[in-house]
């Protein structure tokens, strides 16, 4: 559906109830532009800290993510 609505100018968003353990397949989506995440991450920021959660986050996203070859 993200291709779908690529396609058509559609600029697709995913997310609601993505986690460490389910976020990598979405994000490897390429057409996605924006996850939403922020429930889950304040969720755990409980348990290590605002910081910790979102590098977390971050490095499942970006692992899932094909290098752009830049940097």
């Amino acid at each position: 559906m993200a291709a779908l609505a690529a396609k058509n100018g559609i600029e697709p968003h995913a997310g609601h109830g993505l986690t460490y353990d389910n976020v990598q397949p979405v994000a490897a989506i390429p057409q996605l532009a924006e996850l939403n995440i922020g429930h889950y991450l304040i969720g755990e920021a409980i348990f290590t800290g605002l910081e910790t959660a979102v590098l977390r986050m971050r490095e499942l996203m970006d692992a899932a993510r094909p290098s752009t070859g830049s940097g």
